[in-house]
């Protein structure tokens, strides 16, 4: 199969996905169910039939109005639904068609709606997070399973004994990353008097260990995971100063959620997570430091 032909149809479902994503990101603040009632119009709650449906498409041809009612259609429904389309096709081309294509691509489709709704609403729905720390588990059991090259238990040994337990190094992952975002909560409540870091944070931090170290279950795997805290904390960072200077009001635009923050972390890291770490190693050991 030529490679344009499959990252095309990698690009169709995509955008599939990403309608699927424009419903997570409206109803899940809401506690509402993703699969019924079926799409409708939230201005007319007239349902949307399959014209109405396609990706990118209905929203152009349709001149970003309800069919029916004439109520505006915002960007978001087509940028969501692009952002999903592409960022699938820059997997592909990393990937190819692969287990750890399918891992990240689910990972990302979650993540893209963490960051639409924790950005419009401040929160981010458990579900999501349960479900890339599943999906991390998961992974990391095929890997043990079908003996693939690399996928091993870590030991734990218990202090005191010559026993060692053995863990999966997703499961690990997801102890001491939701164990550091749990830490950092605690000493900036302590530290400011005010709730430093969400639960819906903490959650977040604990799948992105789960997913990072099913990817590669060794330490490398979990230094990943940590580097894309570290972005999100620099990305944080450059985005906060940039609002100071364009002067916007209100008390919460004084604030960014993490958890967009994070997002951008993990993304960076997909694609360019082993090279800066190597580089950062080969600095180390020619004495950098």
């Amino acid at each position: 199969m030529p490679f344009w032909f499959s990252a095309l149809v990698v690009f169709v479902y995509g955008t599939i996905v990403g309608s699927f994503l424009n419903v997570c990101i409206c109803r899940m603040p809401k506690d509402e169910s993703v699969i019924n009632p079926p799409s409708h119009c939230p201005k007319c709650n007239t349902r949307l039939r399959i014209p109405d449906l396609v990706p990118l498409f209905s929203f152009l041809i349709l001149g970003r109005k309800c069919r029916y009612c004439g109520e505006p259609i915002g960007w978001r429904y087509f940028t969501v639904e692009l952002i999903t389309g592409l960022f699938l096709v820059a997997l592909h081309m990393k990937y190819q068609l692969s287990v750890d294509f399918f891992v990240f691509a689910l990972f990302s489709a979650a993540l893209i709606a963490v960051f639409f709704i924790d950005l419009d609403h401040w929160i981010i729905p458990d579900q999501l997070s349960v479900f890339a720390m599943v999906l991390g588990i998961s992974r990391d059991i095929l890997g043990l399973v079908t003996g693939e090259e690399g996928h091993v238990l870590m030991r734990i040994p218990v202090p005191f004994t010559s026993i060692d337990v053995p863990m999966l190094w997703s499961v690990a992952g997801l102890l001491i990353c939701g164990a550091i975002f749990y830490g950092i909560a605690i000493f900036g409540e302590l530290a400011f008097k005010k709730e430093a870091m969400g639960g819906g944070d903490i959650k977040l931090a604990a799948a992105i260990g789960a997913v990072f170290c099913a990817y590669l279950t060794n330490s490398l795997g979990l230094g990943l995971a940590l580097l894309s805290f570290f972005i999100a904390v620099f990305a944080g960072s450059v985005i906060g100063i940039g609002m100071k200077f364009i002067h916007r009001s209100g008390e919460k635009d004084n604030y960014l959620p993490f958890g967009p923050m994070m997002v951008i972390g993990v993304a960076v890291t997909m694609f360019l997570g082993k090279p800066i770490i190597n580089a950062y190693m080969s600095y180390l050991m020619r004495g950098g430091i």
